[in-house]
């Protein structure tokens, strides 16, 4: 364990929860999005939806109404710290309730393009949770009774047209690094799926007490003899990400704080 994580624990220069205190998205739900798509579809399912600046850590926002609930969608910037800047933020301001949907990279077998993935723990490759959360043995998990939501929503949508799983998330900060043997070795291990932000947030979350949880579309695949599989462009993933965010405002509406 590198020598600064045993100090750290002092205040912080700059804290958000000291100078964000007009609390603005006090009982607000939220979902981030971390594809400009997912942004549209989020803001055309919302009723009266109008942009909104929230923070320079996002792209964009917008608040408007679904069934009758006000819910802010948000894009924000990719990569482990800025969407976990993001949360910070939105946190400060009084957010409470978060959903997390983006992409992910299949690295099980059982895991394929279009498919729609949960995380329900992670192994972490990224570097900004353990400024948190610092034990190396520390294992990421969702809000648990959110996860189930977002699952109960989302295979009721699918019906049996696409799967949807559950299981690990292996997030790291090297995209370009991500190597066959980590592949074979992760896979084994029941871990499904890669991406830049999960088991960040997933930390974060717990660290800062909201709850929150992440559902994905699988957008590529990186199979276990070191073939990339490319779906950016498939007809099946624009029908799952059409599903998720439907299943994640439905969620977010039915779920109690």
């Amino acid at each position: 364990m590198c020598f600064w994580f045993k100090i750290g624990r002092g205040k912080p220069v700059i804290d958000p929860w000291e100078f964000k205190k007009d609390k603005m998205l006090y009982g607000k739900k939220i979902i981030l999005v971390f594809h400009p798509q997912l942004l549209t579809r989020a803001k055309a399912m919302l009723n009266d939806a109008k942009a909104v600046r929230l923070s320079g850590w996002l792209f964009k926002s917008f608040i408007g109404v679904y069934r009758g609930s006000e819910i802010i969608a948000a894009l924000p910037f990719p990569g482990a710290p800025a969407a976990v800047a993001a949360l910070e933020v939105l946190a400060a301001l009084g957010g409470r309730v978060f959903v997390v949907l983006g992409r992910v990279g299949a690295i099980h077998p059982k895991l394929n393009i279009g498919d729609i993935f949960i995380p329900t723990w992670g192994l972490r490759e990224e570097g900004t949770s353990f400024h948190y959360i610092p034990n190396p043995d520390y294992i990421p998990t969702p809000d648990m009774e959110l996860a189930e939501a977002l699952y109960s929503q989302a295979t009721a949508l699918a019906g049996k047209k696409i799967s949807v799983v559950k299981g690990g998330i292996w997030t790291t900060d090297a995209i370009f690094r991500e190597t066959v043997d980590k592949v074979i070795e992760y896979s084994s291990k029941n871990l499904y799926g890669v991406d830049m932000e999960s088991t960040a947030l997933m930390t974060v979350a717990k660290y800062r007490g909201v709850k929150l949880a992440i559902i994905s579309s699988v957008s590529d695949k990186l199979k276990l003899d070191g073939t990339w599989v490319k779906g950016f462009k498939s007809r099946r993933l624009r029908m799952t990400e059409r599903l998720i965010v439907q299943a994640s405002l439905n969620a977010l509406v039915e779920f109690k704080l």
